[in-house]
C-alpha cells in the first residue's frame, strides 16, 4: 500500500513572515541612512552658507571704511597721510592704495608681495599688468591689530582704491570698439546723450581743449579681499564716485530774481568784492585761511550779480542807484565801480525747479536740518560746535546745515553750506566761511543789521522760488537785500572756501560685485 503525501498550505507559507520584517527592516534602515546622509548635507549647507555670509559681510565691512575714509575730514580720513588720496587732482591709473587689516602683528598683509598669504592676484586681471609695477601706498584698517586689544574686528585683509578705466571695468563706455586702459573714467550725473536728452553716465573726458566737465567726478573702484581661519575667501568691488554739489557762483553777492529791492550799509568798512581771495586783503582782521589752497587774484567777478533780461539794466539800475557814492569804491571787481553786473546763473541754477532740486540734493546729506516753528527762527547756537570758528589759530570744520525758515546767525563765523528757505538774518559780528544759499519762501530775505568786524568769505546767493503759498514760481521772483547800520565787513568771493564747504557728503556707490575666487 503507497503512503499517503499529504500537503499542508500552512507549512508553504513558513518563513514569509521573516522576509517582510527584513524587508521592513531594510527600508526602515535605508530611510534611517538617508535621514543621516541629509542631515549631514544640511548641516554642511549651512556651514558653507555662515561661511559664505561671514566672508560676504567681512568683505563689505572693508568697502564701506574705505567708502568712509574717503571723504574729507571724517574720523580716520585717509589723508592723514598728506597726499594718499590726491585733492583737486584726479587719481592716476597705476596709483594704487591699500588699507591693510592684520588681525595681529603676526598676520602679515602684504598683497604686492608675490607669494603672500593675500597676495592680490585680481589686480593684472582688471588693469592688464602686475600689481607689482604699480605706484602703492598703504595704510592701516582701524581695526589693525584689534584683536590684540581683545576688539575683534571684520575679517578683511586689505581694501585696495584705483582708478577706473574702461578696461578695469570691462566696458566700452564711449563705443569706440577700445576698452581704454590708461585714461581714467568720470561719472556725470548732468550727461547728455547723442539724442540730447539728460543721461546720467560714465564717461571717457573728452581732450583738450574741452577736459572734465564741472559736473562731472572721477569713478574710484574700491576693491576688498575677506579672509576667513577655515580658508574661506570672497573678492566684493564698489564703484563709486563722489556726490557734489557742483555750486558754481558768478559773482560774491547774487541776486538773480525778476526784481530786487537792495538797502545797502552804511559803513565805511563794509565791501562787497568780487576778487577771489579778497577778503584776506579787505577786512583781513577776520580773515580766515583754507589751509593748503591759494586764491586766484586773476579771478575777478561782479561783487554784486543780478539778473536782467536781454536788453533790461532795471536791476542793475536798482542797485547802483541805493549805492551811496562815497560808497562806490567799495563794491569792487568786474565792470567798473561800483561793481554790479548783469550775470548769467549756470544750467544748474536757473530755474526755481532746479534751485529747489539743489536744496532737496543739499538736505538729503546734510549735518544738520532744522525746522523752527511757523513764526519764529532757528538760531546759529544750534550749530554743532565743530562748525563755529574758534581757537588761536582759528579754525572750523566745514559742515552743511539746512533750515527749513528762518534764521538768525550771531554773533558767531560759522563754516561750510548754510541754506536757509525763509529770511536770513545776521548781527555785525557774524560771518561766514564758505557758501550761504537763501532760497525759498516769497519772504525770502537776506538782511542784516548793526556794525561789528565780522566778514563772509566765499559766496552767498539769494533767490525765491516758492510763492507765500509755498508753490513753487516758474520764474524766479523778487529778492530783498536789506542792511541796517553798519552790517560788518561784507561780502568777499573766495574760491578756496567754495572748494573747501562742498567737500563730499559721501560716495555714491554705483555697482558692487563679487568676484569668483
Amino acid at each position: 500500500m503507497k503512503p499517503h503525501n499529504s500537503f499542508s498550505p500552512k507549512r508553504q507559507e513558513a518563513g514569509v513572515a521573516l522576509l517582510i520584517a527584513i524587508f521592513i527592516l531594510l527600508l526602515v534602515s535605508g530611510v534611517a541612512l538617508a535621514l543621516v546622509a541629509n542631515s549631514g548635507s544640511e548641516s554642511s549647507l549651512a556651514g558653507n552658507f555662515r561661511s559664505s555670509t561671514s566672508a560676504y559681510d567681512a568683505g563689505t565691512a572693508g568697502l564701506e571704511e574705505a567708502r568712509g575714509r574717503l571723504l574729507s575730514g571724517s574720523p580716520g580720513d585717509l589723508n592723514v597721510i598728506p597726499g594718499f588720496i590726491p585733492v583737486g587732482a584726479p587719481l592716476a591709473v597705476g596709483q594704487v592704495r591699500y588699507i591693510l587689516n592684520s588681525l595681529n602683528p603676526a598676520d602679515v598683509v602684504a598683497p604686492t608681495t608675490p607669494g603672500s598669504a593675500y597676495f592680490d592676484n585680481e589686480y593684472p586681471q582688471e588693469f592688464g599688468v602686475p600689481v607689482t609695477a604699480a605706484v602703492t601706498q598703504t595704510i592701516p584698517s582701524v581695526w589693525a591689530n584689534s584683536a590684540v586689544a581683545q576688539m575683534p574686528g571684520p575679517l578683511y585683509k586689505w581694501v585696495r582704491i584705483t582708478a577706473a578705466t574702461e578696461q578695469s571695468l570691462n566696458i566700452d563706455v564711449n563705443q569706440d570698439g577700445v576698452k581704454d586702459a590708461v585714461t581714467p573714467l568720470y561719472y556725470d550725473p548732468a550727461h547728455i546723450d547723442v539724442s540730447g536728452n539728460p543721461r546720467p553716465s560714465l564717461i571717457v573726458v573728452p581732450t583738450a581743449p574741452a577736459g572734465v566737465p564741472a559736473t562731472a567726478n572721477q569713478v574710484l573702484e574700491v576693491t576688498a579681499l575677506a579672509a576667513l581661519p577655515n580658508g574661506s575667501r570672497k573678492i566684493e568691488q564698489y564703484v563709486v564716485t563722489p556726490v557734489t554739489f557742483n555750486l558754481n557762483f558768478p559773482s560774491a553777492l547774487s541776486l538773480p530774481g525778476a526784481n530786487v529791492a537792495f538797502n545797502p550799509a552804511n559803513s565805511n568798512v563794509w565791501f562787497a568784492n568780487g576778487t577771489d581771495g579778497s577778503g584776506a586783503v579787505t577786512g583781513s582782521p577776520s580773515y580766515t585761511p583754507v589751509p593748503g589752497c591759494n586764491p586766484n587774484p586773476n579771478t575777478i567777478l561782479p561783487s554784486v550779480g543780478v539778473t536782467d533780461p536781454a536788453g533790461s539794466t532795471a536791476n542793475v539800475s536798482a542797485v547802483t542807484s541805493q549805492i551811496p557814492t562815497r560808497l562806490d569804491n567799495h563794491y569792487v571787481g568786474a565792470g567798473g565801480s561800483p561793481s554790479v553786473g548783469n550775470v548769467s546763473l549756470s544750467s544748474a541754477m536757473d530755474t526755481p525747479a532746479e534751485l529747489d532740486q539743489i536744496v532737496q540734493t543739499i538736505t538729503d546729506s546734510a549735518d544738520l536740518v532744522l525746522n523752527p516753528p511757523t513764526g519764529t527762527s532757528a538760531s546759529s547756537s544750534s550749530l554743532p560746535s565743530s562748525m563755529i570758528l574758534s581757537g588761536s589759530p582759528a579754525t572750523c570744520t566745514s559742515g552743511t546745515v539746512v533750515v527749513n525758515g528762518d534764521f538768525t546767525l550771531g554773533p558767531q563765523t560759522g563754516c561750510g553750506i548754510l541754506v536757509v528757505t525763509g529770511n536770513f538774518n545776521y548781527t555785525g559780528n557774524s560771518g561766514w566761511n564758505g557758501i550761504i544759499l537763501v532760497i525759498g519762501s516769497g519772504t525770502t530775505t537776506f538782511q542784516g543789521q548793526g556794525g561789528g568786524t565780522g566778514q563772509f568769505d566765499g559766496a552767498v546767493f539769494v533767490a525765491t522760488t516758492k510763492s507765500t503759498t509755498g508753490s513753487q514760481l516758474a520764474t524766479l521772483g523778487n529778492v530783498n537785500f536789506d542792511i541796517n547800520g553798519g552790517g560788518g565787513n561784507g561780502i568777499y568771493y573766495d574760491s578756496c572756501w567754495i572748494r573747501n564747504a562742498q567737500k563730499p557728503p559721501t560716495y555714491k556707490v554705483l555697482s558692487f560685485h563679487e568676484i569668483a575666487q
